[in-house]
């Protein structure tokens, strides 16, 4: 798009002249170019200024009429006159630096990625459309490809896979983020204002300056952000925020009701919504969770281990990373025995650089002197499954059954990942773990009531096997919530 060619239509129907091809043409450049609307704006206002003073402070009344004269004003009114035309003056050259000023910087930098990874599609303010690293396209002014550390002047990005995020900064320090299927607009025009039409978002922002803070619009809700970190999650009728560091006000479009969010606080905005926000539990450390403990090698027990961001139903979920600094685990505290068949469910989400082809991988395992500290070998690994639906928790179950290599040891289980995107870099939330035990004897395996001392009746038949539930709901920390 031109600026020349813009700045003729736009002239051409201020003053009334423009063709019906060139007025297509202009509303077209309006409804797709933020930019263009922009200039559109500061011109009307220009041409409304001038209109204002021809027409109200009758400066001499110029008919084109035969034989028509020029009228002078009055003494009287010259001062007036001056003076109003000084002040028409001074709006004039400052709506005219104004315009300037934007359009010398409609392409600076204000911000630039520090990571990306996925397929993702960025929008410029001058309608470039450049696709992520690896995807064919023309060459811009700014970078053939989006790629980390590539700096740029604002626009819309957009994650178009599960597995797609974006990480940007801005110059004063700020960071966002944006994972998953996710829209956002972003501009620096002296405030940041940004447009998260879907998906996930995150933030640190820096203090900002008096009177402009951080603008975040979702289609239900306008966030105002002074300084502070939080999560927002956004879709057609509702907007999540969850606000860990300082505070955010939240206004709903519906009705224009605003609540501040403080820090350890979320907040879902809708049209039937309370509008109350909700504390959240703090997060805890290995050390500080009941039972579970973080066994990698290269790992410690203070890091992150439960929190309840993005919650199931209302309780702290595991925090479960690829990275090899954690891998979550217990002593169950039960002895194996052949024919043992354990039954495993739990509730997962996946969440920030976890790939459609990541799994949750559980474990069941002995060591060589039945402690968990010891050599471990792995006797069962039981799959989740790859994501079905992005950003949604969906259920996962399995089973595995015990033989004679594991009877009599003691059994120890861990919740590991499976990696299936090359980089060990996935979060995914798990909750709501569960394992059982039902006990089924390899048929030919001797029992104490297979024998009978001759001459008495045979007893009667066992009761049918039974499932003892090792690790649940309230039973050692199975929903990551309890102390038992």
């Amino acid at each position: 798009m031109s600026h020349s060619n813009l700045e003729q239509r736009i002239n051409a129907w201020l003053d009334g002249r423009i063709s019906e091809a060139e007025s297509e043409t202009l509303q077209q450049e309006l409804r797709e170019s933020a930019e263009a609307r922009a200039t559109f704006e500061s011109y009307a206002q220009l041409d409304a200024v001038i209109r204002e003073v021809a027409d109200t402070e009758s400066i001499g009344a110029i008919s084109q009429a035969s034989g028509s004269s020029v009228s002078i004003t009055k003494p009287a009114q010259t001062y007036y006159v001056r003076a109003s035309l000084a002040i028409a003056a001074g709006i004039i050259i400052a709506l005219t630096a104004t315009l300037y000023y934007q359009r010398v910087n409609a392409g600076r930098s204000i911000a630039r990625i520090t990571g990306l990874n996925g397929k993702l599609t960025w929008i410029g303010d001058g309608g470039q459309i450049i696709q992520g690293v690896g995807s064919p396209q023309a060459s811009t002014r700014w970078s053939n490809v989006l790629s980390e550390g590539t700096e740029l002047p604002g626009g819309t990005i957009e994650g178009m896979a599960p597995d797609s995020w974006f990480e940007l900064e801005f110059h004063d320090g700020s960071t966002s983020m944006i994972s998953g299927d996710s829209i956002l607009t972003f501009s620096d025009r002296g405030q940041k204002d940004l447009r998260l039409k879907q998906g996930r978002f995150s933030a640190s922002v820096i203090p900002q300056p008096d009177g402009k803070p951080m603008l975040i619009h979702t289609p239900s809700a306008v966030l105002k952000v002074i300084g502070t970190q939080f999560d927002v999650e956004a879709g057609p009728e509702s907007t999540m925020l969850y606000v860990r560091e300082g505070k955010v006000q939240a206004r709903r479009v519906h009705d224009d009701r605003k609540v501040d969010v403080s820090a350890n606080h979320r907040i879902v905005v809708s049209a039937d919504s309370n509008m109350v926000p909700r504390f959240v539990a703090s997060e805890r450390t290995w050390s500080q969770t009941p039972v579970w403990e973080n066994i990698a090698t290269t790992g410690g027990q203070n890091s992150i281990a439960t929190q309840e961001a993005r919650d199931y139903d209302g309780t702290r979920n595991l925090l479960l990373s690829e990275a090899p600094a954690s891998l979550p685990a217990q002593d169950t505290g039960h002895t194996i025995r052949r024919g043992d068949v354990y039954e495993i469910r739990y509730d997962w989400l996946d969440d920030t650089w976890w790939t459609a082809h990541d799994q949750v991988a559980i474990r069941l395992f002995t060591t060589n002197n039945d402690l968990i500290s010891g050599t471990p070998t792995t006797f069962a690994t039981v799959l989740s499954g790859t994501l079905t639906t992005a950003g949604n928790y969906e259920a996962a179950s399995g089973s595995a059954t015990a033989t004679a290599t594991e009877a009599r040891k003691r059994l120890f289980v861990a919740i590991d990942t499976q990696d299936g995107g090359g980089e060990l870099d996935g979060v995914a939330r798990l909750d709501n773990f569960q394992l059982q035990v039902t006990h089924f004897p390899e048929p030919g395996q001797p029992r104490l009531d297979d024998f009978q001392l001759q001459g008495t009746p045979f007893p009667d038949p066992p009761p049918p096997p039974t499932a003892e539930i090792i690790i649940g709901g309230n039973v050692r920390n199975g929903d990551f919530n309890g102390n038992l």
